[in-house]
């Protein structure tokens, strides 16, 4: 009983250890979080999911996919809906403290929008942003960014977003 308890302690205290690496060791990245996206006056709540894998401590490529939370209201009977977006990014990140970063992203986006009544419209184009990521404890970090998506069809949004990250 004794050597199961040493056995199990053991095992805690080494698996404590590896989830505590540091940030800039982490190799891949997952996060889920809120977006807020203001495209053209219609403004969409958005479920974020993200992945990433860093390169090195000043590079790092990530996905990105955006589900809407509900419709808006558009008027005339009319409504608006986010089925989804998806983006590729290249992302330069700078540590500006022990547990702080910014960073700065370039990618690539596709987005459906379907309205009531209408259909659904597909648009894609370039996307670039800034942001920061606080490390709260071990690998679990905070982060805060800003994007603007331009589409080709010259539809804009602007996305401001909040989400947990969590490094491996």
């Amino acid at each position: 009983m004794k050597t199961i308890l040493l056995s199990t302690a053991a095992a805690l205290i080494a698996a404590s250890a590896a989830s505590a690496q540091d940030a800039a060791e982490s190799k891949f990245e997952l996060g889920a979080g809120y977006t807020l996206l203001d495209g053209d006056g219609v403004e969409f709540d958005a479920l974020t999911l993200r992945g990433g894998y860093n390169v090195n401590e000043f590079f790092a490529v990530e996905g990105e996919a955006l589900f809407g939370l509900g419709d808006e209201n558009l008027g005339g009977g009319f409504s608006a809906e986010l089925n989804y977006g998806l983006g590729v990014f290249a992302k330069a990140e700078y540590p500006v403290g022990e547990r702080v970063s910014v960073f700065g992203r370039l990618g690539y986006t596709w987005a459906e929008v379907e309205v009531s009544g209408l259909g659904s419209e597909d648009a894609d184009g370039f996307a670039y942003g800034v942001g920061g990521e606080f490390a709260v404890s071990g690998p679990n970090a905070i982060r805060a960014d800003y994007t603007r998506y331009d589409y080709e069809d010259g539809a804009e949004a602007d996305g401001w977003s909040i989400a947990y990250v969590r490094s491996f």
